[in-house]
């Protein structure tokens, strides 16, 4: 089964429909949710799918009785994961959009939703709202991109137990998550499911049931091929981490990872430092390629009081790298709500 976000351009579409995907029962074919480069179509196994699932499930504690809100599409690993935990808990599940954060609320509450899975621009925008938790949620995962603790301990003060986690479609969604009820939000505990490992360039791998059997690979020549991206069984990610026994701790994406005039600047965490001095977070760091300099930043601030504090705190910036511009505009998110920062 192929699930294809509908806003896919219809071109994409039809390249993707057109492809000669091999033939693999009991999979699920899921485009992948990063944050960019050439586009890849996953093939996750049943056994997959239900390996994660059941981890999740243990993590959480999630039985029969609970009921879980979804207000991610089906076509993104993590709402498609929730379908998968609720049929092998018994839980019940509703399905939930578009995206409206009263809505959400009230939905959540005259379920009496237990468990949801948001991703970190809808936490923002019930935060924004002053959008207080439903009483009956006791867990809500948070993935798709690094919740800024600003902004969970902001969602924790209305009353959301926002739980940050780390996961990827390659893996079935979830591999590192926050332990209910804990107050470290900085080294996620890794689920019981999968093993882990840094590799000397400083990139986390994985091995375990819920990996991806391969993908379709859509070179941007037009040219398709399938390939197992593993080795012995290992997957490496894009994701530089720190790795203390089973406990992981995030460090950005090695395409954050930018050369500029010579020297090497995580935009990752110059945008992290940014967003602690602008209010709500609403800024974010843009990366252009530049014929001279490698790349060239500009930071984009979705309103007039981010763009003057966005302004004020470019001094964290070293001077090879002060952006260029600050200007107002809506953030670019993935549909999963990942920002989009090398265009």
């Amino acid at each position: 089964m192929l699930l294809l976000n509908p806003r896919t351009p219809s071109g994409r579409r039809a390249e993707i429909l057109a492809a000669d995907f091999p033939d693999l029962p009991d999979h699920i074919w899921l485009a992948t949710s990063g944050t960019g480069g050439t586009l890849k179509i996953v093939a996750l196994s049943r056994t997959a799918l239900e390996a994660n699932a059941r981890a999740v499930n243990a993590h959480l504690g999630a039985l029969s009785g609970d009921v879980w809100i979804n207000p991610l599409p089906l076509f993104h690993v993590g709402g498609l994961g929730i379908v998968v935990r609720s049929a092998l808990s018994g839980a019940k599940w509703q399905q939930f959009g578009p995206w409206d954060p009263e809505e959400f609320v009230r939905s959540a509450s005259s379920r009496h939703a237990t468990l949801s899975s948001l991703v970190p621009a809808q936490v923002h925008d019930l935060v924004q709202r002053q959008q207080r938790a439903p009483a009956s949620l006791r867990a809500v995962v948070v993935g798709g991109g690094a919740l800024d603790e600003s902004l969970r301990a902001k969602a924790a003060s209305l009353g959301w137990p926002v739980l940050p986690s780390y996961g990827l479609t390659e893996a079935a969604s979830q591999v590192a998550t926050a332990d209910p009820g804990t107050a470290d939000f900085e080294w996620l505990p890794l689920l019981p499911h999968v093993q882990a490992r840094v590799s000397e360039g400083g990139l986390l791998e994985l091995r375990g049931p819920s990996l991806l059997t391969g993908w379709m690979v859509f070179d941007d020549c037009g040219a398709t091929r399938w390939k197992d991206p593993k080795n012995e069984g290992w997957f490496r990610t894009s994701d530089r981490v720190d790795l203390r026994g089973r406990q992981l701790k995030m460090l950005g994406r090695a395409d954050d990872l930018l050369k500029i005039r010579g020297e090497l600047v995580d935009i990752s965490a110059l945008e992290r430092a940014l967003q602690a001095r602008v209010a709500g977070g609403a800024v974010c760091v843009q990366a252009d390629p530049d014929e001279r300099n490698g790349f060239t930043l500009r930071l984009v601030a979705e309103n007039a009081v981010a763009v003057g504090q966005a302004r004020a705190a470019t001094d964290i910036f070293p001077p090879f790298a002060c952006p260029v511009s600050v200007q107002i505009g809506e953030i670019p998110r993935t549909a999963s709500g990942k920002i989009l920062r090398v265009r």
